[in-house]
């Protein structure tokens, strides 16, 4: 049975996925592990071959049929965060089962209960509905996210903080070098990426023509949404991005993808960053401009509000983005001092608080999964908050 043939000194858990910032900053900071518990063991993800030849993580393989089965000797836990909306929700559904038949825990972090990339929230709740009432143990990130979970599904998840995004050196770094104002007047920036399906890159552009009246914006694009031949074009998008820009009312950047250095390096040479998202639950992006110092204008949407208290805006009548409003916003959060970033010593004291509790929660989910077969796994995962 899981866990009870275990030896008391490691756990051994398949995270879904493992190589995602917020899943390895669960782990002890470096030089805290004997001071985090029982020791956890997290797998590497099993590579996924994308058609370009890159190797990623999704759609996460540990989720496939016959995974755990085939696996069931290398694993105590099956943790999922993220990419289960790769699969229905009978393959979910047969996954608990497959947990269930080889006597291993199923821990479920709810980051999302609605999924960023996709409009659908049945989406996302349809699979959370066979994920959450099955779990051993629930997580989640806020007290605003606990709550709807308890009234949904009648589950008691453990309340988590969303751990730090920078690194710990970095953030170290970043404490000893003050911010320095690169222009006389501030910089508002937004990173549209690829244009995320919750992202709302008309009204932001139009909000940002706005702050242009005090204020620099600074509009981050990936180059591949400017060719009309790739998915991710909106030929709307990119005709007002241009059109904006030739009139000298933003700076627009058109780059490759950042590695965390160059992202981070951007994002500290803006007073403000703009958050264009019409739905959301939690937000690692937050997290990181907290690490960095820089100032969050985001919709009051999901529970955003109790994560380092982002400046809020409220989304129009349509679900979208209200220039006007977002640039009020903008302006409220410019007349603010500069926040000061997030401490290294905090974070770093954090992270182990986080691994502590995540190690005790991996032993209560051991406690349930190895209850007797006769007790329905809705009734043993109660048991375990």
């Amino acid at each position: 049975m899981i866990c009870e043939g275990r030896p008391p000194a490691a756990l051994r858990v398949a995270s879904v996925p493992a190589d995602h910032p917020y899943v390895r900053h669960l782990a002890p900071p470096p030089g805290d592990e004997a001071d985090a518990g029982r020791r956890v063991l997290r797998l590497a993800d099993p590579p996924v071959v994308g058609e370009d030849g890159s190797v990623r993580w999704w759609p996460p393989r540990m989720l496939q049929p016959g995974w755990v089965a085939r696996n069931a000797t290398d694993f105590d836990i099956l943790h999922v965060h993220f990419g289960f909306e790769s699969f229905t929700p009978h393959a979910l559904a047969r996954v608990v089962r497959e947990l269930r038949e080889h006597g291993k825990a199923l821990v479920v972090t709810v980051h999302d209960l609605v999924n960023p990339h996709i409009p659908d929230e049945r989406v996302q709740l349809d699979r959370l509905d066979v994920l959450v009432p099955s779990a051993d143990a629930v997580v989640t990130l806020t007290e605003g996210a606990r709550d709807v979970i308890e009234k949904r599904w009648g589950r008691k998840a453990h309340v988590v903080a969303h751990p730090h995004i920078v690194e710990l050196d970095d953030l170290s770094r970043t404490e000893a070098a003050p911010f320095a104002p690169a222009t006389p007047r501030p910089r508002v920036g937004v990173h549209l990426k690829s244009l995320r399906a919750n992202v709302d890159a008309l009204g932001a552009l139009h909000a940002l023509a706005l702050v242009s009246e005090f204020a620099d914006p600074v509009v981050t694009m990936h180059a591949v949404t400017d060719d009309p031949r790739d998915p991710s074009h909106d030929p709307e998008v990119s005709r007002l991005a241009h059109e904006l820009a030739d009139a000298g009312r933003i700076d627009l950047v058109l780059h490759e993808p950042y590695d965390d250095a160059a992202l981070h390096a951007h994002l500290r040479s803006l007073d403000v960053s703009l958050m264009p998202y019409r739905w959301g639950t939690h937000s690692g992006w937050i997290e990181m401009c907290h690490d960095l110092g820089v100032r969050v204008v985001a919709p009051d949407i999901g529970f955003y509000r109790e994560q380092h208290e982002p400046t809020l805006y409220p989304l129009g009548a349509d679900g979208g983005l209200d220039p006007r409003t977002v640039a009020d916003a903008v302006a409220r959060a410019l007349a603010q001092p500069r926040p000061p970033g997030a401490a290294a010593q905090q974070r770093r004291a954090q992270r182990l608080d986080i691994a502590r509790a995540h190690a005790a929660i991996y032993e209560r989910a051991c406690a349930a999964a190895a209850r007797p077969a006769s007790v329905s796994s809705s009734d043993a995962s109660l048991h375990t908050t």
